[in-house]
């Protein structure tokens, strides 16, 4: 059966929407006994077993293949240099590449750097092929997991739209049928070359201790809204910020199933940094409790024409041009004010060991995909006691 792209379209043609993964492990294990782990693991998940078809009539779709097209490389660079590398050859989706994993070592450790697209699912997605990894690794018997994307009439029993919203989206795609058009390959390979001869990723890196900031946080108040509000003091423009939200029910398949919500919050310094933390708190919470919020972008995206969304990223990289994609790119903060002044993605605690038969996991650090619409992108997540913050940057 065919799994339409609809309500992940954009990440089609997003020219940084790459997830990565750089986890140290130390033991007894050599390079090639990894590169066949690795190769198990793609076999025993379908969206790693897929390749994405782009019809003529701007239809794309996840379809099975007997191989996996996503591939392991062993190398002798450091693992930075390994994202430069790999950030500027476009991912051969049509192939099944949606996943890269590179095998190298830095200070005697092995370094796993895994290098995903979104398309193949959301960051848990490459939690779940890294566990299904080091599992492999450790010896261990894999389960084959099919992947699940995110549908209409699932989402149609969590929310609705807003009043006069269907309507609306339903006169702005037969106007595009007659001004706009399909994408092809040719499009999605132009626009990764136009936007990677301009940009280069800059990573930026901070731990902390988790338990010191356990300790900070006020009684009823989470981590995550404590380091929004820690980053929020670091950017005293920024004003609003965006935050990706799982919407997981019972699945362990890689897939994209994340939604977002958009909190307005500006670091006040006339207040206490508790008070600012409490304010940040109460509205990310407010937009979570809200079902039509939370499942806002995903039911847009939904009722959204398919080729229109290609055209909105296109236009927003400089590679096509239509009066309707521009006002859609702009409705959609892609381009002009409407944007995110900061992004930020938080995995929480990684539930994976890190100690197996003859080898240890020493950190794992999550490097966050990149959207047009964010200015400043922050990963978050914490392994064991140690919670990591990943800034992902343009180095041009």
């Amino acid at each position: 059966m065919k799994k339409y792209i609809r309500t992940e379209r954009a990440n089609l043609f997003e020219p940084d929407v790459y997830i990565s993964m750089v986890v140290k492990i130390t033991g007894d294990v050599s390079k090639e006994a990894m590169r066949q782990a690795v190769e198990r693991a793609y076999e025993a998940n379908e969206a790693t077993m897929s390749e994405i078809v782009l019809t003529e009539q701007g239809d794309a779709y996840y379809e099975k293949r007997r191989n996996s097209g996503c591939r392991t490389f062993i190398e002798n660079k450091p693992w930075m240099e390994l994202l430069w590398q790999s950030e500027k050859e476009a991912f051969h989706l049509k192939d099944g590449e949606l996943v890269r994993v590179f095998l190298t070592e830095e200070d005697e450790k092995l370094v796993l750097f895994i290098h995903a697209h979104h398309l193949v699912g959301d960051g848990k997605s490459v939690l779940i092929l890294l566990k299904d990894i080091v599992n492999a690794l450790d010896g261990q018997r894999l389960t084959y997991k099919p992947m699940k994307l995110i549908e209409r009439d699932f989402l149609q029993k969590k929310a609705r739209l807003e009043a006069g919203m269907k309507p609306l989206l339903r006169r702005v795609n037969r106007k595009w049928k007659k001004t706009g058009r399909s994408f092809g390959w040719e499009d999605y390979y132009a626009v990764h070359k136009k936007y990677w001869l301009e940009h280069t990723s800059q990573i930026c890196v901070q731990t902390y201790d988790i338990n010191k900031i356990k300790a900070q946080c006020p009684k009823g108040i989470t981590v995550n809204s404590y380091m929004i509000t820690f980053l929020l003091r670091d950017y005293p423009t920024g004003k609003t910020v965006g935050i990706p939200v799982s919407i997981r029910e019972e699945d362990g398949g890689m897939s994209n199933q994340t939604s977002g919500i958009v909190v307005k919050a500006k670091y006040n310094r006339k207040r206490s940094f508790e008070e600012n933390l409490r304010t940040v708190h109460k509205r990310i919470y407010r937009e979570i409790r809200s079902r039509n919020k939370k499942y806002f972008v995903l039911l847009f995206m939904e009722y959204l024409c398919p080729s229109l969304t290609d055209a909105v990223l296109l236009q927003t990289h400089g590679c096509y041009q239509n009066k309707l994609s521009e006002k859609m790119a702009r409705i959609m903060g892609y381009m002009g004010e409407g944007g995110r002044d900061l992004g930020v993605t938080n995995l929480n605690q990684i539930d994976i060991p890190d100690k197996y038969s003859n080898f240890s996991i020493e950190s794992i650090q999550f490097i966050p995909p990149s959207v047009s619409y964010t200015t400043n992108v922050i990963g978050i997540s914490t392994f064991q006691d140690v919670l990591t913050v990943t800034r992902k940057m343009d180095g041009n």
